[in-house]
């Protein structure tokens, strides 16, 4: 939890809390996780509050793989052919050391993947796995691979996604994707068809920093891969994409009961402070969430820009987009503000609707994600199929399992944006508490019963 920081010389935040504080320091903290996953790759980052965005450019960011003993028959790359990349943006003072720009504007202007700036990787001329996290403050990625036009018949590589955010997904061909802040993709590439000497370029095209209408710094060449190994051993005997059987991902059908949740991506001025629902992070939690619930949450955004959405705790799918009149709301979502937040007056979604519900982006469709594209001028609907904190004891560490009411956060993963105020609180408690259905939050929670 953002409140929960502490610094290097044992300063506390107001929250702070460790399991087991007889055995840390003052400028220690023990947690636990059950990483009762999916095999699936995560990653973890600092999240001190109104510093985030910071302390993740400075370097306290990581990932790790989540594994599933049940997957080895699968035949996928392994070893050095399984290469976990994290793409970053920077921009370095002459002495090499880091400069922070996005005070003065929107993204850096260097490639860094796995803390190297504009790198290869050399590889042999077979399948390789590829697991790529944008773990960027700001910049959208949009990705091919890009090859000699003697190579192949088509400029760019082919390859195959089979797993995003939360695991495993049905494998899908593709050419190119667009992958957001915080959002992963699961690869895999195949080099087998590219003469040996060839240089695979990595490439983002198309993606402006803020996507789709921002600026920055442009950043085309991200890595190559240099074809210039010989195959290692006898031929490569990993499963070929098209015949790879994976862990089909069920759809979760909402019902008539489904309770849904607005979530408005609330800026009153072009570089105003952004909140959720016009509520500020410090307010108390408005949202209160029955454990093992389902629900679908909408994310309103009347804004210009992208916003990836990060839910803490869960993984979700994504339902649904619809587009909006987003002048119209946001005029009728000041005149409620303004108006006292009257619930007579809140804005209907249905009533600025300007078109059908369109299907999950292919590659987001019949996934586990845990950070969703929320489109300009537009309704993004996920849908969360069970909030379930561990209550058990992990790793017999005393106080380590969860206890109702638990809080977590939600947040936009452009982390200037999270660190001025587009992140808010909810709260899962118990069966039978009476805060698990109600409306304690009215409008200003953006909680809404169906």
């Amino acid at each position: 939890m953002p409140l929960q920081s502490f610094s290097p010389d044992g300063v506390h935040a107001e929250s702070y809390s460790t399991l087991d504080p007889s055995r840390v320091k003052p400028n220690e903290a023990i947690s636990a996780y059950t990483n009762h996953e999916r095999a699936s790759m995560l990653w973890y980052h600092d999240h001190g509050m109104g510093m985030t965005s910071l302390n993740v450019y400075a370097g306290l960011a990581g990932l790790y793989l989540v594994r599933d003993p049940a997957d080895e028959p699968l035949g996928l790359p392994q070893g050095e052919f399984e290469v976990p990349l994290i793409l970053q943006d920077r921009t370095f003072h002459p002495d090499g050391s880091l400069a922070y720009t996005m005070t003065l504007q929107e993204g850096e202007d260097t490639p860094v993947v796995n803390g190297k700036a504009y790198p290869f990787l050399a590889v042999e001329p077979r399948r390789y796995r590829l697991r790529i996290l944008n773990a960027s403050n700001e910049r959208f990625f949009r990705l091919r691979f890009d090859v000699p036009r003697d190579v192949l018949p088509q400029p760019t590589l082919p390859f195959w996604l089979i797993g995003t955010d939360g695991g495993f997904r049905a494998p899908l061909p593709m050419l190119n994707f667009l992958i957001s802040p915080a959002e992963r993709y699961d690869l895999i590439v195949d080099f087998s068809q590219m003469p040996m000497g060839t240089n695979v370029t990595l490439t983002n095209y198309n993606a402006p920093v803020h996507f789709p209408g921002g600026g920055g710094p442009e950043i085309s060449e991200v890595m190559q891969f240099q074809v210039t190994k010989r195959l290692s051993g006898r031929a490569d005997r990993t499963t070929p994409p098209m015949k790879l059987v994976l862990p089909e991902v069920a759809p979760i059908e909402p019902k008539s009961r489904t309770r849904r949740r607005e979530w408005v991506l609330y800026q009153h001025e072009l570089f105003g402070t952004m909140t959720f629902n016009a509520v500020p992070f410090m307010e108390p939690s408005h949202d209160f969430i029955t454990a093992g619930s389902t629900e679908i949450w909408e994310y309103i955004n009347p804004n210009h820009d992208a916003h990836p959405m990060h839910v803490h705790l869960v993984n979700f799918q994504v339902l649904n987009r619809q587009p909006i009149d987003a002048a119209g709301y946001q005029a009728q979502y000041e005149k409620w503000i303004d108006g006292g937040r009257k619930p007579e007056d809140y804005p209907v979604l249905a009533n600025y609707l300007t078109g059908p519900p369109i299907p999950p982006d292919p590659d987001e469709a019949r996934s586990y994600k845990d950070t969703v594209k929320s489109y300009p001028e537009t309704v993004t609907r996920i849908i969360i199929e069970e909030f379930n904190p561990p209550t058990d004891l992990i790793a017999s560490i005393p106080g380590s399992g969860t206890e109702f009411p638990a809080t977590y956060v939600h947040h936009c993963h452009i982390l200037e944006h999270e660190d001025d105020d587009l992140m808010r609180p909810w709260t899962v408690v118990g069966p039978g508490d009476q805060g698990g259905g109600g409306q304690a939050g009215g409008h200003g929670g953006g909680d809404h019963g169906h």
